[in-house]
């Protein structure tokens, strides 16, 4: 935050990358060198890895130390398109189609209408050089040279004679070089000048403008800016050094249909017209979410104005192992399945994936195979095999702590490791990239809380279990046996006298009905 405050010069801002590259260096030593007897515990020894076997689909591993939990093999993600989606190109207010967006792929936008802008648009225009030097107003193409009054844009003159020599060069739009080099003589005059020149140009021109006496050179095709030329005049062609010399004036500089777009009130970009761009939305106000973008190809024409772009979203489900089903959108981030009982798995384990813009290829449903690795380390809990329970343990080095796998505009890795604000930029990047490592490192955290709690209530439980077992023992233990086995024969005694008792009373009215009978 302080290199990002415009106080500093080079120099402080050199001295705050020195102190923060020191930091950098210390998280790495801490990762590297944090263990427990001699097992290293944030090095990613115990980090879960998983990888989607279909490279091209558009799935990737959340850049999360808790990303997955899944066990080691194949795991199975099936994704389904609910809704294709659409988007549907129609005039702004001007009533004028101005980009000619067509092919539009990668939408991660939400539904909704959004304003396509298109400002700063220029035509497209061949590069136009002029010599710096006039012959004089008036001077017809036919007329004969030997003579005229040669006037640079300084106001030096040169009265041209008829040994005298001048000399044409310059650079042509396909980056070759020209030289043309003529004596005056008696008959020279600008329309055997330009014929030279047009031989020694290819396919640029040469063409004289006589109400103001000048030579210029266009460039063949549009957009391009190499053209350039020069002119000097060698004093009866006795060699250097050369009495009357000139550079060139640009007319036109030369450049394609283009202009600056912005969409959806997000990042503005320079475009060309009949280019595939990918527009770009606002910046989303939390770093670890993706900015939201849009790839579509412009027309062969494009115009100021404002364009209207109806998006319906692409909707999929996706499902891990059997598992609870999920709805989410291409181009979503941070998406957490958790699987079933199907294949073969256990239930509960999870994985959390990000979607790219593109997502299966243009397919409408496809199976993932989910190569995992689990390294979490085992607590055994219980006396019997496979009674465990696992924590996996993030990489939480510098060098794994933010955006893993994308770059800075600087080039360097959108990481902590790759921090450098010794510029602006950088300092605005190095921002966002320690919120992302801070909320990576809460997530181990709270992975960690939760199953410290956990063993703590499987360690209650075991000590509820261990203490109702030692109450059993005790009562084994310390019972009086002469008074138990006195308690056990007077209940004998009792039950077989009531059942005594119980067979005299049924006994009675039996032999009163057989006297009546």
């Amino acid at each position: 935050m302080q290199a990002a405050n415009g106080t500093n010069d080079a120099v402080a801002l050199q001295a705050i990358q020195d102190e923060i590259e020191t930091g950098i260096s210390e998280i790495t030593r801490i990762g590297n060198d944090t263990q427990f007897a001699t097992q290293r515990l944030l090095n990613g020894d115990f980090a879960n890895s998983a990888t989607n076997s279909d490279t091209g689909a558009g799935v990737s591993l959340a850049n999360s130390p808790v990303a997955t939990s899944l066990s080691t093999g194949t795991h199975f993600l099936e994704i389904n398109q609910t809704n294709a989606g659409s988007e549907t190109l129609s005039n702004g207010t001007d009533g004028v189609n101005n980009s000619g967006a067509t092919t539009f792929t990668g939408s991660t936008f939400d539904s909704g209408t959004y304003e396509l802008v298109l400002s700063n648009v220029r035509a497209e225009a061949a590069r136009v050089v002029q010599f710096d030097f006039s012959v004089g107003a008036g001077t017809t193409a036919g007329a004969n040279l030997n003579g005229s009054t040669f006037t640079d844009g300084a106001g030096n003159t040169f009265a041209l004679g008829t040994t005298d020599e001048i000399t044409f060069s310059g650079t042509e739009s396909d980056g070759s070089t020209f030289t043309v080099t003529i004596t005056v003589g008696t008959s020279v005059n600008a329309t055997g000048v330009l014929g030279v020149l047009n031989g020694a140009l290819g396919t640029d021109s040469a063409s004289y403008d006589a109400a103001t006496g000048t030579f210029r050179i266009t460039a063949a095709t549009v957009g391009e800016t190499t053209l350039s030329g020069g002119f000097v005049i060698d004093d009866n062609g006795g060699g250097a050094p050369n009495e009357f010399s000139t550079g060139e004036v640009v007319l036109t500089a030369g450049n394609l249909n283009d202009g600056v777009l912005v969409f959806a009130d997000g990042t503005a970009q320079t475009i060309q017209a009949g280019q595939t761009v990918t527009a770009l939305g606002p910046d989303p106000s939390d770093p670890s979410e993706q900015q939201q973008q849009i790839t579509f190809t412009l027309g062969n024409t494009l115009t100021a104005g404002t364009d209207l772009i109806t998006i319906v979203q692409q909707e999929f489900t996706g499902s891990l192992n059997g598992g609870q089903t999920v709805t989410f959108q291409n181009g979503d981030q941070e998406i957490r399945f958790r699987s079933g009982s199907g294949a073969g798995f256990p239930s509960g384990e999870t994985v959390t994936l990000n979607f790219d813009a593109a997502l299966l290829a243009g397919a409408s449903s496809q199976t993932l195979q989910i190569e995992a690795v689990n390294n979490a380390l085992n607590f055994q809990v219980g006396a019997n095999r496979g009674q465990q329970v696992k924590i996996a343990l993030g990489d939480l080095r510098a060098d794994q702590l933010g955006d893993v796998g994308n770059t800075q505009p600087s080039g360097n890795d959108r990481t902590v490791s790759g921090i450098n604000v010794t510029t602006l930029t950088g300092a605005n990047e190095a921002i966002d990239i320690i919120d992302l490592a801070i909320n990576q490192v809460d997530q181990q955290r709270s992975a960690l809380g939760a199953f410290t709690n956990r063993l703590d209530a499987t360690i209650s439980n075991l000590g509820v279990a261990a203490e109702n077992l030692t109450a059993s023992e005790s009562r084994i233990r310390d019972a009086d046996i002469a008074v138990e086995t006195t308690k056990f024969t007077r209940n004998q005694i009792l039950l077989q006298a009531g059942i005594s008792i119980l067979a005299q009373a049924n006994l009675q009215p039996q032999n009163v009905l057989a006297l009546i009978g």
